[in-house]
């Protein structure tokens, strides 16, 4: 019997494949084999019955500490030793959508408290259990365990969703990632709070008569700390769309809370913005210069990706980079089409895919006209520890873009402050903590304003 450990192991090693199989079907001019396509498909399933295995193995290790012993020489012994029950073999169907299962854990919470602070009290249990005990019994076994009842106070609550199964924790953080271009660049991971000097430029070796002195290389040398900043955001939903059991409620309910945080993480991530100490991070193209467009049409596109690739070719650091990208320019740049109707750049679309050999990566919160060249491994980033997702019916909000509160420093009354309790509405408030910050000065070359085929993208 494998481990969960050994689990996540084996499927990480076939993604790993799968994604290599990936590219190669989107290299220009390959041709799929027999084979290849034979080894996509087993590669698929194996990945799919790892991932049913693997959270029956984390709902297994969730239920462990609640686990009673069974007693007795028989079946019926034993079964009576746990007090008449039966093992429950009923698995929850598979989630309409990614981070249902979060949702409702959120959604359970909340309507815990606006129950309790009416004067009902209900727990997220008892909620859960009325409302999807019969078709998600392991949903709600899982709420039992891990999500706190309502309280009359505040009615914050942090940890206790990230302490629930991960399945369900899991499937709300996957799909946020995948709304982000931050999360989907395979940025260089490094501890919090720790000092890091690196390598910026390349040392040079040199040729060693004997008994001659050996020349002294002088490599650039880059020094950083990263500390966790936070990226908060807010959405408000009426109590009426709290309630609702039907599945689009529960849909909006979820991007309402992932797009908040999702959409702040790559506005900065994507910009020129100078880093404002203790609040946030300087964006990727702070400091650097755009270069200017040679045309909107095919030859241009060519020339300026030599443009963007210069730096890095000179700096002998090109392989690995990735492009970074609108939808629309992505779009428009693959419907170039040559003088006999042939796509001018095969493997391109508006969701992204290759640009002569290397990775794209699109994002609406990219500035529009920016095409971004990057090296991941070259930019670092700390491990955020997930949200800290809070609520509450009888909350102030000011609801700007640019609040003016600050708890040091109150000011003046602003006229967009809304109070929750009397518009009848939820507020969802989640709080990330990440950080990143270039490894060298040679990492991002951007170019701003293109225009291609036409488009203003």
């Amino acid at each position: 019997m494998k481990t969960l450990q050994e689990l996540r192991e084996e499927r990480a090693t076939k993604a790993a494949r799968l994604q290599e199989l990936v590219d190669l079907f989107k290299t220009e001019g390959h041709e799929s084999t027999d084979a290849e396509n034979e080894e996509f498909d087993t590669l698929a399933d194996e990945v799919k019955a790892l991932d049913t295995e693997i959270r029956i193995k984390q709902f297994e290790a969730t239920n462990a500490s609640a686990a009673t012993p069974a007693r007795g020489k028989s079946s019926e012994e034993g079964r009576q030793s746990r007090g008449g029950l039966s093992f429950v073999k009923k698995a929850d169907p598979d989630d309409k959508f990614k981070g249902q299962g979060f949702t409702r854990m959120a959604i359970a919470k909340a309507l815990s408290y606006i129950a309790i602070r009416e004067g009902n009290l209900l727990t997220p249990a008892e909620i859960a259990e009325r409302r999807w005990g019969k078709t998600h019994p392991n949903l709600v076994a899982v709420i039992k365990a891990g999500v706190a009842a309502g309280g009359t106070g505040s009615g914050e609550w942090g940890a206790e969703l990230a302490q629930s199964d991960a399945r369900y924790n899991g499937d709300f953080i996957e799909f946020l990632y995948s709304m982000t271009v931050f999360d989907r660049l395979p940025l260089r991971s490094v501890p919090a709070r720790i000092h890091i000097k690196g390598q910026d430029g390349a040392a040079t070796g040199y040729w060693v008569g004997e008994n001659r002195a050996i020349p002294v290389s002088k490599p650039d040398f880059s020094d950083v700390e990263l500390t966790p900043l936070k990226v908060g955001a807010i959405a408000a939903c009426s109590k009426e769309l709290i309630a609702d059991s039907d599945p689009s409620a529960e849909l909006w309910v979820r991007d309402s809370i992932a797009q908040a945080s999702a959409q702040r993480v790559d506005t900065t991530f994507l910009s020129a913005t100078a880093a404002s100490a203790g609040v946030s991070p300087a964006g990727l193209l702070n400091g650097l210069s755009g270069a200017v467009p040679s045309g909107t049409d095919a030859a241009a596109v060519r020339a300026d990706l030599q443009t963007l690739y210069s730096g890095f070719l000179t700096a002998k650091n090109a392989s690995g980079l990735y492009h970074v990208m609108t939808p629309s320019m992505a779009k428009a740049i693959s419907l170039m089409r040559n003088s006999l109707g042939q796509k001018e750049f095969e493997g391109l679309n508006a969701m992204g895919g290759t640009l002569e050999g290397d990775p794209v990566v699109t994002g609406d919160n990219c500035t529009t006209g920016d095409w971004i060249l990057l090296k991941p491994s070259d930019i670092w980033k700390i491990g955020d520890t997930g949200l800290e997702l809070s609520m509450s019916d009888s909350a102030t909000i000011e609801q700007d873009s640019a609040p003016q509160g600050a708890g040091d420093t109150p000011t003046a009354a602003s006229a967009t402050l809304i109070s929750l309790w009397q518009s009848e509405q939820v507020g969802f408030k989640v709080v990330r903590r990440i950080n990143f910050q270039k490894r060298r000065t040679t990492a991002v070359a951007f170019l701003a304003d293109g225009e291609y085929g036409g488009v203003f993208s």
